[in-house]
């Protein structure tokens, strides 16, 4: 009955067809509507906010371990987003063929309203997801060989402690987002003593561990790496040293109540709590500016890290 109606119709020419079907371009759906196609539209206009949340708490929830899963995750993703523009199109582009008498909620300015609308609550939805889980990448090897330049991570944006030597969070500093390892927290004594950390007279274990070469501003450089673990820390981390430098040393300080003290994995290329926030560092960091923490690595140009997990 559905193709006896529509044959009663002018049949549209091909730029019309065409340019109906190029509306899902702007707003997925938005062609559906504008045939008068209602329910289709109404779905792929706004399934894109639970596949949002569901992708979103997916990053937080099923964690990427492998090179191979983290493939498997890009391309699902990307199948998934040309099942969004690609379905109302074709569907749009095969239901175009005859006109049809013009609903009201179909008409160019209605179009215009709900195009609107759709685009604003995206630009609401994709901030209120990110208050949970977030993506982030590295734009420095400040980190490194943890989190090495350009490698892109998942962070647990409602994280806010409680506070733990050796963990890597991330907080607000004077030049914006920063992420470091704790070394000291509230009441700590700390002191660099030929590039060791020393809490409360105790100095942290360092143990070589070969060599590496990092992309930094200069180019590749080449480091030593040590295994360092902190007094107090449960397990161990990585760290580079290029030699000696002048943030090898420092003289004892206490960090003050609600504040911690931090350092990157890379200790010759991190203005840390060692350099004061007029130098670019960080000082003593404020616990209120955290905002988060990393959890894992879920991309990087060294394969094997990815699914390296951020949060132990």
């Amino acid at each position: 009955m559905t193709e006896a109606i529509d044959n009663h119709g002018a049949t549209r020419t091909f730029a019309s067809r065409a340019g109906i079907s190029a509306l899902n371009l702007l707003v997925p759906g938005l062609g559906l509507l504008r045939l008068g196609n209602w329910r289709a539209a109404l779905f792929f206009l706004f399934v894109g906010f639970p596949a949002l949340a569901l992708v979103t708490f997916g990053m937080g929830h099923f964690l990427i371990t492998s090179y191979r899963r983290a493939l498997l995750a890009l391309l699902s993703l990307l199948s998934l987003s040309l099942a969004f523009y690609v379905g109302p199109i074709v569907l749009s582009w095969r239901r175009s063929r005859f006109r049809l008498p013009t609903r009201g909620w179909s008409r160019w300015y209605a179009l215009a309203a709900v195009a609107i609308l759709v685009l604003t609550l995206w630009n609401f939805a994709v901030p209120v997801m990110h208050q949970f889980y977030k993506p982030f990448y590295a734009p420095s090897e400040s980190m490194a060989p943890t989190i090495a330049k350009r490698d892109r991570f998942i962070a647990d944006m409602q994280w806010r402690g409680p506070l733990k030597r050796g963990r890597i969070v991330l907080f607000e500093g004077s030049y914006g987002i920063r992420v470091s390892r704790i070394v000291g927290i509230p009441g700590d004594r700390v002191a660099i003593r030929a590039g060791v950390p020393i809490l409360n007279g105790e100095a942290a274990v360092q143990t070589g561990h070969g060599t590496t070469v990092f992309s930094g501003y200069e180019g590749a450089r080449a480091a030593a790496v040590f295994i360092e673990r902190l007094p107090g820390e449960v397990s161990t981390h990585r760290t580079l040293n290029m030699g000696e430098s002048e943030l090898d040393e420092m003289p004892q300080v206490v960090v003050p109540a609600n504040h911690f003290f931090v350092l990157g994995d890379n200790r010759d290329r991190s203005a840390d709590s060692r350099v004061p926030p007029a130098f670019g560092g960080v000082g003593m960091v404020p616990i209120n500016s955290i905002i988060g923490r990393p959890l894992y690595i879920h991309w990087s140009s060294d394969h094997a890290k990815v699914g390296n997990r951020l949060d132990g």
